[in-house]
């Protein structure tokens, strides 16, 4: 009679004869059973030969890291599991390929190149590798070398394409997640428009914790007391609100400067925020009656009421931009003679430049745009229009969620035909869409007329939803006013597409 190990090393061997399996006794069902679903054969001799299956790629899973700072580098390691431990040295083919629109460095693709001292680099890129599975094991690993840097940069993708004997071979998604301040960051609401699957720091587990600020958010421990606090997103180093400080426009410059002379935090550089700055604080998963600032550590620094921007309107100098706190994040403009609260800020200036001066904005000629600041890729054209000018067609107007998600997905199946050559658009953020307002132009309070063409009259929607009515209202902007604020779905609004981001 066999031994075990010897009834092992039958069972796993690549030929074997009905007489010698039928040594095995009950394994000769388990062998019939299981690798062929049919014996055949019998008698003495000249039986049936028996093969035995090898194993089988189930997945590859995706992968994704943080690409560390400049000069260094991370392993991207994607999961290779099989069917079942391996009855032979299985090889595993692998390359990589850009997510790139051909002929374009399309926002939001990484790059990858020969080694990472080239500028630009994002990753080593393989063209023709190899591992070998061992026997006994049922999983393996593909390997790709990420290069650092200390530049904001939205998240980037590539694929690993893989191939093994048995299957017809796949790809899985590789994703570099950005981990430098810049960008447009998270609103601490997953829960969008017509259930469509949210994106970015609000979603992923590498960047949604909630030990540094409300859901997709990231802020230090409060500095110096609860006095600063500082946000790793946007970068800006934040005073705490000024309880006592509500003063028409005209005193905003005595607070600024009295604030600076006593130097908070060790900082003499304290400003007015932008609006879009101010709104970047805001959890739109609040609800009213809660303080929606999302670095409050308690009621001592919960912001509640309007707050002032920097900005005044172009087109009426006695007026200027606030936020309103008490409605979570909802911006206007009043006349410089009321009276709102005030937080100050540090750190690099974010004002619209109203010419593209600052090559913030670049065209594709394709449909397509590129918001080199904030890392998101846009259409230049509201829904419904087409053309580099917006000249074919007429904005929609779309008036329920399913409306709007039926037009992402449309424009989605389109894919490289007449789709753009992208299949991932989505209907942007609150926090995405407002990132377009210049409130401090005239005219078209977008990007500038030359680079988005059309806005339309009507106020475009976003994905976030009002926390106090998810069903019936969404967040909207308003690109002829430059208001932000709270609408019912069933208002006719536009529809403006964004992809990549962070």
């Amino acid at each position: 009679m066999n031994t075990k190990s010897e009834e092992s090393s039958m069972k796993s061997s690549i030929l074997k004869s009905d007489q010698g399996l039928g040594r095995l006794g009950l394994g000769l069902g388990l062998c019939c059973a299981v690798l062929l679903g049919a014996c055949g054969g019998g008698g003495g001799g000249g039986g049936s030969t028996v093969v035995v299956p090898e194993a089988l790629v189930s997945s590859v899973t995706a992968a994704q890291v943080f690409e560390g700072a400049a000069g260094s580098t991370t392993q991207m390691d994607f999961l290779v599991t099989l069917d079942k431990p391996v009855l032979r040295s299985l090889v595993v083919d692998y390359h990589t390929e850009s997510t790139a629109k051909v002929g374009f460095a399309s926002t939001g693709s990484a790059i990858g190149g020969t080694s990472c001292s080239t500028p630009g680099t994002n990753f080593i890129n393989i063209t023709a590798a190899k591992i070998s599975i061992p026997v006994g094991f049922n999983t393996g690993i593909l390997s790709v070398t990420i290069c650092g840097n200390n530049v904001f940069e939205p998240n980037e993708t590539f694929k690993m394409v893989w191939a093994a004997t048995g299957t017809a071979g796949g790809s899985a998604i590789g994703t570099i997640l950005n981990d430098d301040a810049g960008g447009v960051g998270g609103t601490g609401a997953t829960a969008l428009l017509g259930g469509i699957t949210a994106f970015g720091r609000d979603t992923n587990a590498a960047t949604n914790s909630n030990d540094d600020g409300a859901l997709g958010f990231s802020f230090s421990n409060r500095l110096h007391n609860l006095a600063c606090t500082q946000d790793f997103v946007s970068g800006l180093t934040w005073q705490s609100p000024l309880p006592t400080a509500s003063v028409n426009y005209a005193g905003l410059g005595a607070i600024v400067a009295a604030v600076n002379t006593q130097a908070p935090c060790g900082f003499s550089d304290w400003r007015l925020p932008t609006a879009n700055e101010l709104l970047s604080l805001m959890n739109a998963a609040s609800t009213t009656g809660t303080a929606p600032n999302a670095d409050r550590t308690g009621a001592v620094d919960a912001m509640a009421g309007r707050y002032w921007s920097s900005e005044s309107v172009a087109t009426a100098s006695s007026n200027a931009w606030y936020l309103d706190a008490s409605n979570a994040g909802a911006t206007s403009f009043a006349a410089k003679t009321d009276s709102n609260q005030v937080r100050l800020v540090r750190g690099a200036a974010t004002s619209a430049v109203c010419d593209n001066s600052d090559k913030r904005f670049k065209s594709f000629a394709d449909g397509t745009i590129e918001d080199t600041i904030k890392g998101l890729m846009w259409k230049s054209c509201p829904e419904g229009n087409s053309g580099n000018a917006c000249a074919t067609g007429s904005a929609a107007a779309f008036t329920t969620a399913a409306q709007m998600v039926a037009q992402m997905n449309a424009a989605n199946a389109l894919g490289s035909t007449t789709g753009l050559g992208y299949t991932d658009w989505r209907i942007p953020t609150r926090n995405e869409l407002a990132s377009l307002l210049a409130r401090s132009c005239t005219g078209n309070l977008a990007a500038p007329a030359s680079i988005i063409p059309l806005n339309g009259p009507l106020s475009f929607a976003s994905a976030t939803l009002d926390a106090d009515a998810p069903a019936a209202r969404l967040w909207s902007v308003n690109f002829q006013d430059g208001s932000l604020g709270q609408t019912a779905i069933s208002t006719p609004m536009h529809l403006r597409l964004v992809r990549a981001g962070q």
